[in-house]
């Protein structure tokens, strides 16, 4: 058990005040091994792309405890107002990341069987190649709980995955004064862009909602004329937010479609498509002993039921999901809203209250784990 009662409020407060976008977390990560070290894990160590892990227990089942150091970049100046602790990342996800240490350390001394992995994943805003690389490496785990805003009374089992893209289109030029007789670029760019999204909210808008809808987003745009006259190129950046029935291979085939169709409407347009980054959707069992010990877990903390969620964006859990076949959830403390916005704050007691949970769920999961995981496994 940690000792100081104030350690948990420094923890987080000390990881708020790093600076730590995706990309530049070294500053923090050497930060988390030595708190790590200072919170009495049994073992710490940092691999190649700079994830650090710490470990407490020994023989028996593990649970991984897994959340990032990385945010968004955006300074946000720490401080405390009322019960608010301001700072970037406080809830997107550092507040989750610290509660795991928090609660991992204070259980290490009544581990009668099994061991506690906390991973602190880089990179999780940028390309994911914090999560990426802890697959490729394969530790041995039989549960896992990832660090995400979910709200104190809430558990996430789903998430969407995303297709990120990069298209050109190509046209002619000439001067500006013949621009009544060449096609411009960047208005074909615009063009297709509607086209796209006036498909998705025709085909593929859910009478569900937006949890199994296709949505698209334009996230960049733009263009130029190679003789400074009327524009030749136009780039479009899309993001398209995938729901479970519709994987990445699913998306690139309606894009192509749509895309040689745009080429054959507009003669002579050249085009080109590469794949910035993608991540399937993931929909996690709700019948298994990790969802069930964070409902319990919740109940006995607030006095409230849990809710289960699913969400419109994309987590590490959906990365680690396609690679492992164990109980996995997603819970942290925070308002989503919040993420990534310029007023970022915790509620000091929502985090404080979430390292008990954290706590009581890894000792429900490690006291059952004696259950078959055939009865609980995804």
């Amino acid at each position: 058990m940690y000792q100081d009662e104030m350690y948990p409020l420094e923890l987080l407060r000390g990881m708020l005040e790093i600076y730590s976008p995706s990309g530049k977390e070294d500053k923090i990560a050497s930060y988390l091994a030595d708190e790590l070290k200072r919170a009495g894990f049994s073992r710490v160590w940092t691999d190649s792309v700079n994830n650090v892990y710490g470990e407490v227990g020994s023989a028996g089942p593990t649970i991984l405890l897994c959340g990032h150091m990385d945010t968004v970049p955006g300074w946000i100046p720490v401080r405390v107002e009322g019960d608010r602790l301001y700072g970037r990342g406080s809830v997107d996800a550092k507040s989750s990341l610290a509660a795991m240490i928090i609660s991992a350390s204070s259980l290490k001394s009544s581990l009668s069987r099994g061991r506690i992995l906390v991973a602190c994943v880089v990179d999780e805003e940028g390309r994911a190649r914090g999560i990426k690389r802890l697959v490729r490496d394969r530790p041995s785990i039989d549960y896992a709980i990832f660090g995400e805003p979910s709200g104190i009374k809430n558990v996430v089992f789903a998430y969407k995955g995303h297709l990120k893209i990069r298209i050109e289109f190509r046209t002619a030029t000439g001067h500006v004064g013949a621009q009544h007789l060449l096609p411009n670029a960047i208005e074909k760019g615009f063009e297709f862009w509607s086209k796209l999204k006036e498909r998705c909210e025709r085909e593929y808008k859910s009478p569900y909602g937006i949890f199994y809808s296709l949505t698209p987003a334009l996230t960049g745009i733009s263009g130029r004329g190679t003789t400074r006259s009327i524009p030749d190129i136009c780039t479009l950046e899309v993001d398209l937010r995938l729901p479970p029935t519709i994987k990445c291979g699913d998306a690139m085939k309606i894009i192509g479609g749509l895309i040689d169709d745009f080429r054959a409407e507009n003669y002579g347009l050249a085009s080109k498509l590469r794949i910035i980054d993608r991540v399937e959707p993931y929909v996690a069992r709700r019948d298994t002993v990790v969802v069930k010990s964070l409902k319990d877990a919740i109940l006995e903390v607030t006095g409230e039921e849990a809710r289960l969620l699913r969400k419109t964006g994309t987590g590490d859990m959906n990365i680690f999901g396609a690679h492992y076949n164990v109980p996995v959830a997603t819970y942290g403390p925070g308002d989503s809203s919040l993420s990534h916005t310029p007023n970022e704050y915790i509620s000091i007691t929502e985090y404080l209250a979430s390292i008990e949970i954290y706590k009581r769920a890894v000792k429900k999961i490690l006291d059952s784990s004696g259950v078959s995981k055939m009865a609980v496994g995804k």
